[in-house]
């Protein structure tokens, strides 16, 4: 049995200054979407204040690090927005947690046999992925991850982050509960932006996430892996980013595996 494919995408920030992570994260559901992940299996969060903003000169859009997809923000489902926004919702909607507060929002129904991919786009600090009332801690989101292990809530995962410092979220993640990430920063690197609107006066992506938007938008699925957008020079990724970036842990062997086997149904 192949088991579902299940997606999380994470906006961390709010207000009109970190246009770039909302952006992210609707221009990668639009992929997703091209390849037939149903929104049944998609949680979005995002505080969703960017495409309505006053200071957004075109109202209810917003363009992404790819040009082609026009205006990401159309369809985009709007499982959590505003105050929903929180560590405490990302972790329950990840485990599978639709009681209390959470219940009758989206949530990861995830088993045994189930492949899950999470991105996460935003602020951090060391040790934590900042929402914006509050902030994840590197142990929370990691013992979230083992525990999940534990109770066969997926066969595989990967989680990539794009945040400053976004190392240092992954260094408890061992080898052994099948999960895989790729951190945009070493844990003292804070992420940059990139793709300036001269329009606008905005960052609309930052250079680890251009270039994996970039990649998934005319990689083929079927053969490209996640250690091709990383290694491939066609994705420009190791021109556009110095040093000791990007930083990978966990289960390495998954990094192997077709983008397919994880965002393609």
């Amino acid at each position: 049995m192949s088991g579902k494919k299940w997606v999380l995408l994470v906006a961390g920030s709010k207000d009109w200054e970190n246009y770039q992570h909302q952006a992210n994260v609707c221009c990668l559901y639009q992929i997703i979407k091209q390849h037939g992940i149903p929104d049944e299996q998609i949680v979005v969060m995002m505080s969703d204040d960017i495409a309505q903003n006053k200071q957004n000169p075109t109202n209810g859009v917003i363009f992404s690090a790819v040009p082609e997809l026009g205006n990401v923000y159309r369809g985009v489902p709007k499982d959590y927005t505003g105050k929903d926004v929180t560590p405490g919702n990302f972790l329950a909607a990840l485990q599978g947690d639709d009681s209390g507060k959470n219940e009758g929002k989206k949530v990861i129904k995830s088993g045994g046999c189930d492949k899950i991919y999470i991105y996460m786009t935003g602020l951090g600090n060391e040790g934590t992925f900042e929402f914006p009332e509050s902030s994840l801690s590197s142990t929370d989101f990691t013992d979230a991850i083992k525990n999940m292990r534990e109770k066969e809530k997926f066969s595989k995962m990967v989680i990539f982050m794009t945040s400053s410092y976004s190392a240092s979220m992954f260094e408890g993640l061992t080898d052994d509960v099948n999960a895989y990430a790729l951190a945009a920063c070493d844990k003292n690197v804070q992420s940059t932006s990139s793709d300036f609107d001269d329009d606008m006066k905005i960052y609309l992506s930052d250079k680890f996430s251009s270039a994996w938007l970039n990649f998934t938008f005319t990689a083929d699925f079927n053969t490209a892996t996640f250690q091709k957008m990383v290694y491939d020079k066609q994705a420009h990724y190791l021109e556009k980013i110095k040093g000791p970036c990007p930083c990978q842990f966990g289960d390495m062997a998954i990094s192997d595996c077709h983008l397919s086997e994880f965002l393609q149904n």
